[in-house]
């Protein structure tokens, strides 16, 4: 690769970024400003920083409360995800068992059917079952509607192992399920943890379900309670923006720290 080569895409990969960074750097100038200021300068930030938007909606907004919720909903819905679609995924990708392919067949429908269309019938079904504004209403079918995927993107990641370590295993005696904790889940481990990030990720910023089936403030996640900051007749611009920034930065942090077998995990069975 030439000097000029690297440039220009040195040059692309800035100009992206800064598409990407410039939105995050003016939600951020509406976070730390009043409302009197809010559009004075609006490219401009301002000095000393002002968090009174994010002690506002914290304290005084409930966000404290959003956050705990939307933090207990998304990780046991990335709980149940991940200690149910890797054995599936296991089942389709290394056992052989009559209608296999017809079964994966109508996990994979599942991908194709929008959680909207949906709704409706869902709501009935919980309300029938006694769900509504119960957490388990939220968690059980979050954890469904991701089901479809998360058993395809581990069938793939499990057709990386090796059937000569599985083979041998059967030889030595060792059960399905030893095999499947000691042998098939250590090489599998970053894309358990690409899933666990991807679930989490979905399960955080949901907002359709939460909003039907939560009637209670007190279990509303963050999704839900920020529209509480659009009034009829006002629209606290400082606080969605503060709010926006809090419930985005725990998906930077996970992404962060997770980066590098997110990476692995998502190319897990792209390369023969």
């Amino acid at each position: 690769m030439t000097k000029s080569t690297r440039l220009v895409q040195n040059l692309i990969l800035l100009v992206f970024a800064l598409y990407a960074l410039v939105p995050v750097y003016l939600v951020f100038l509406a976070a730390i400003r009043s409302e009197a200021d809010l559009f004075s300068g609006p490219l401009t930030l301002s000095w000393p920083i002002n968090f009174a938007n994010f002690a506002r909606i914290w304290s005084e907004a409930g966000f404290a409360t959003y956050f705990m919720n939307s933090v207990i909903t998304a990780v046991s819905v990335t709980v149940l995800v991940v200690l149910t679609a890797p054995l599936a995924g296991f089942a389709f990708a290394k056992m052989n068992f009559r209608g296999r392919e017809v079964l994966f067949g109508l996990f994979l429908a599942g991908l194709v059917v929008p959680a909207p269309s949906v709704i409706v019938a869902l709501y009935g079904n919980l309300q029938a079952l006694g769900l509504i504004d119960n957490r388990i209403g939220v968690i059980l079918p979050q954890a469904a509607l991701l089901m479809p995927f998360s058993v395809f993107m581990m069938r793939t990641v499990m057709q990386d192992v090796p059937d000569e370590l599985i083979e041998a295993a059967v030889m030595d005696g060792a059960s399905l399920f030893k095999i499947f904790l000691t042998i098939v889940v250590p090489v599998v481990k970053p894309g358990l943890m690409s899933l666990g990030l991807i679930t989490f990720l979905f399960a955080w910023q949901e907002y359709l379900l939460p909003l039907v089936v939560f009637q209670t403030e007190s279990l509303k996640p963050l999704t839900v309670g920020a529209a509480s900051l659009q009034g009829r007749y006002g629209v606290d611009y400082g606080g969605i923006a503060a709010a926006g920034l809090i419930a985005f930065a725990p998906l930077v942090v996970l992404f962060l720290a997770m980066q590098r077998s997110f990476v692995r995990g998502l190319t897990a069975g792209a390369v023969k």
